[in-house]
């Protein structure tokens, strides 16, 4: 049993969204323009689209679960951690090694990237209105954990080469959690979150495979 119901869980979000505006209006431009920096990589843009991934990730953990969240369930405080543990890793992997490298490609998987950023940024936040609950509530990427959660997986299948899948993990298993959550509560357009979050590590996976048996060739 959930300490919370639907009811309660959209009305905290829809005080959290009022209470950080404009940050929704950056999150999605910094968000749109790492996007933009996959499909004209220049110097330093890959460290630029890892740390702005990062820093969503940080945010959702310490300004939504360790502050709002964290009035209405109890484990909230574990999940900010693990955020920002998330946040830690990108932004060492991505911003500090060097090791990832963003440039949209014209295959299966840079389609699948951007349809999962499209969803993450675009559609699952419409899980709100679809289930009665208004506008005000919606989860938005950069201040809510599951569209940051699947943007992520998504950014991951822009990368150059192998994606480092120690950084899909945190975002699939949110992925079932959340997933569990809507199952619990009743929400049913929830349920595209365990959906996407499961493609999405799916794909990661085959994508490395693709380019492990490559560079063997």
């Amino acid at each position: 049993m959930l300490p919370f119901t639907p009811d309660i869980l959209f009305s905290n979000l829809a005080h959290y969204n009022r209470e950080v505006w404009p940050v929704a209006v950056l999150a999605y431009v910094l968000g749109l323009a790492a996007v933009a920096l996959a499909f004209r990589p220049v110097a330093g843009g890959s460290r630029a689209v890892a740390l702005v991934t990062a820093a969503a990730w940080v945010w959702v953990g310490a300004a939504y679960h360790l502050t709002y969240f964290a009035t209405i369930n109890f484990a909230a405080p574990l999940y900010g951690a693990v955020f920002i543990a998330q946040g830690a890793l990108l932004a060492w992997t991505g911003a500090v090694r060097g090791k990832l490298r963003f440039a949209v490609r014209g295959d299966p998987f840079g389609w699948a990237g951007l349809g999962l950023v499209a969803f993450a940024m675009a559609v699952y936040p419409l899980v709100a209105p679809v289930e009665g609950h208004g506008w005000a509530g919606v989860p938005l990427f950069g201040l809510a954990p599951a569209p940051t959660a699947i943007f992520t997986l998504g950014m991951l299948l822009l990368t150059a080469g192998r994606a480092p899948v120690h950084l899909a993990v945190i975002p699939l298993l949110w992925s079932l959690a959340g997933g569990a959550t809507a199952w619990i509560l009743g929400i049913t357009a929830g349920l595209t979150l365990p959906l996407a979050g499961l493609v999405g590590f799916g794909l990661v996976l085959w994508k490395n495979r693709r380019a492990r048996l490559g560079a063997a060739a």
